[in-house]
């Protein structure tokens, strides 16, 4: 087996017990001065950083997080006061989970200086609505009032039939208005 010089560079314990054991090292990333060497260095103008207390594209500001978190807290009060045992056994783990929410660092990048708004698109014109449109919405809503007040007034057998057919006409309706867009 060869015999393994020792670097130049002192390395870390572990590595040194891996090197005596002769097995082979790779280092997974280089590293310059405790961070990976392709990170970007700002030296001017905005710099990104990390914050608690400004506002980023995924956390709140100063005023929303002491206000979400008085409002959480605020729900262990009433519960107490009640005799909810269940729920101030649970509070404390699911407090812990929203106050790590709420309190998580955002990466705050600062605005550019004034920059041109964006150009807004006008949205299309509304479709004219045609003399068929107009008879299939009457008759849509006629028929869906007729089934609403045969469920709240009719008799037993007509109220199982409208929940029949609502469970048929529903999702049909649903994935056909909003799922083929």
């Amino acid at each position: 087996m060869p015999e393994l010089r020792e670097a130049p560079c002192p390395r870390p314990p572990l590595v040194s017990r891996v090197l005596r054991a002769g097995a082979r090292v790779r280092t997974a990333s280089p590293v310059h001065h405790g961070d990976f060497v392709g990170s970007p260095i700002p030296t001017s103008g905005h710099v990104p950083h990390w914050s608690r207390w400004e506002k980023s594209a995924t956390t709140f500001g100063p005023t929303a997080r002491v206000v979400t978190t008085l409002i959480l807290l605020s729900t262990l009060l009433p519960a107490i006061s009640y005799g909810n045992i269940v729920f101030v056994l649970r509070f404390p783990v699911a407090a812990a989970v929203v106050l790590n929410a709420i309190w998580a660092k955002g990466w705050v990048v600062p605005d550019e200086p004034d920059l041109p708004p964006l150009p807004v698109d006008e949205p299309p014109p509304p479709e004219p609505l045609t003399a068929a449109t107009r008879v299939w919405r009457i008759a849509t809503w006629t028929l869906g009032l007729g089934a609403l007040l045969l469920f709240a007034y009719g008799p037993v057998p007509a109220k199982a039939a409208v929940l029949a057919l609502a469970a048929i006409v529903i999702p049909w309706w649903f994935f056909r208005g909003f799922m083929d867009r």
